[in-house]
């Protein structure tokens, strides 16, 4: 098996490939029996997946990753990151996004506004907030947006009915400085109306705003102010210490791993709030059926006599979420999760991580941000090649082969959720919900991110955000 170099060239790998494709088509025999090690074919994918398992990676993706990430991380020796220290690891990739939050509520014509995080990159400025429409604003949304997709029962409940219609919200009461005395225009990029009967909207709407141009990196702050004067700052995210493990095996065996995924993706659902009307509760039942439903399927195949007392947790889980056998006892963490719903309110943060993970299976993620809020808590991050995998089915299936849990120094424990994603060509950005709501006196978290095979961790500090101004007249 060959090392993989300390600063890979890409090109270079890519390179070896195509010669061993050639010389495996012209009919050099070390070269074909390279090849039929891992395929039958003699085709250029064939022999990437040569070169990668050579080195000691599952895939040529997975090389590619790992080859990228020691080139970044050796131009990040190289030079200090942004902010001029050393001892971050904030490679080049990792290091380009970053943050503003903590604005107070803002009302505008549309209704009142509640900035939540900025979150910027060199050409591209999002700020995720939400909406509580004025009674103009409702009655313009109530008949516009696209209606839900059919079949996907799940994602209509979790994200919202329908969309908004990008011509029945505009910004032009906005005005957007900074304290460089850069004017940017607020213009609506994306939303989704909630769950609601027909011709009737419901707040607060979830919004992603565009802000054009770009704020620079310099920017000490950012003000949102409306027509009369009133106005929001925005201030930069605080950098908390930051600590990522080595890749390390995966805990458990598969059986394990998927029963357990599938309890943190149930009480998921019921802390989300889909349980809480008619359909909701038919979309947990259903949910909790299929679910229930998989160990069978193991049993039938022989997987199952690993997973231990799995199938009976579950088992209990499910009837506690339907509300069958409410007092049912479940293992401490799952219990805590749904206790920790009760709690009233989330301390808020906004921060800056700025951490390359190594790849976990194959994925290399780039964790940007975390941003804290009252009602929940979501981080922000980018993967390379793809987040999601899609099978070759007709209709195709997609799934998440990295699940991400978290924990808080208190022993409190934490599910996330897909948040939405933007597809790139070599990557893709995305944010994952978390909950229940932070605990208030946690002080420090480490996000999980684990695959079939290898996980990693981030630990970070939750330093203190800075207070929102208050809404404020000149």
């Amino acid at each position: 098996m060959s090392e993989l170099p300390d600063r890979p060239d890409l090109d270079q790998l890519r390179r070896q490939a195509k010669e061993l494709l050639r010389a495996a088509a012209n009919g050099e025999p070390r070269a074909r029996a390279r090849l039929h090690a891992v395929s039958e074919r003699v085709t250029l994918s064939a022999a990437q997946l040569a070169i990668a398992r050579e080195h000691g990676f599952a895939s040529w993706p997975a090389l590619r990753a790992e080859a990228e990430r020691r080139h970044q991380m050796a131009l990040s020796a190289a030079r200090p990151p942004a902010g001029g220290s050393y001892g971050r690891p904030s490679p080049d990739r990792a290091a380009d996004r970053w943050s503003f939050g903590g604005g107070a509520p803002l009302q505008i014509t549309a209704g009142v506004l509640s900035p939540g995080a900025l979150v910027i990159g060199p050409d591209h400025a999002a700020l995720d907030a939400s909406l509580m429409p004025s009674a103009e604003t409702q009655q313009r949304l109530a008949g516009s947006g696209r209606a839900r997709v059919p079949g996907l029962r799940f994602i209509s409940a979790l994200f919202g009915r329908r969309t908004v219609d990008e011509q029945a919200l505009r910004f032009d009461d906005v005005v957007v400085t900074d304290d460089r005395e850069v004017t940017h225009a607020l213009s609506f990029e994306s939303g989704t109306i909630p769950r609601t009967q027909p011709g009737q909207v419901r707040g607060p709407i979830w919004l992603r705003l565009r802000l054009d141009p770009a704020p620079a990196r310099e920017c000490g702050w950012l003000e949102l102010r409306n027509r009369d004067g009133s106005a929001t700052r925005l201030l930069p995210s605080a950098r908390p210490p930051v600590r990522v493990s080595q890749v390390a095996p995966a805990p458990g065996n598969p059986v394990e791993q998927e029963l357990s995924e599938l309890a943190r993706s149930l009480i998921g659902v019921q802390l989300a709030g889909i349980g809480q009307d008619a359909e909701g509760a038919d979309i947990l039942a259903e949910r909790c059926s299929a679910a229930l439903g998989r160990p069978t399927e193991m049993l039938q195949s022989g997987e199952l006599d690993s997973a231990g007392e799995l199938p009976g947790h579950l088992a209990r889980l499910c009837d506690v979420l339907t509300g069958q056998h409410p007092d049912r006892s479940l293992p401490p963490a799952w219990s805590g999760m749904l206790d920790a719903a009760l709690r009233a309110d989330g301390p808020s943060h906004h921060l800056d991580i700025a951490a390359a993970l190594p790849p976990v299976d194959g994925i290399a993620v780039q964790l940007d941000s975390l941003i804290s809020e009252p009602g929940t808590w979501r981080i922000y991050l980018r993967a390379q090649p793809r987040w999601w995998a899609r099978s070759k089915d007709q209709p195709p299936q997609h799934w998440a082969p990295v699940s991400v849990h978290a924990q808080d120094d208190l022993g409190g424990s934490y599910v996330s959720m897909f948040g939405g994603s933007t597809g790139h060509a070599d990557h893709e950005e995305l944010t994952l919900q978390f909950q229940p709501r932070l605990d208030p006196l946690a002080r420090a978290l480490t996000l999980t991110f684990s695959g079939a095979h290898q996980q990693a961790a981030v630990d970070l500090d939750l330093v203190p955000a800075a207070k929102p101004e208050k809404e404020r007249s000149p």
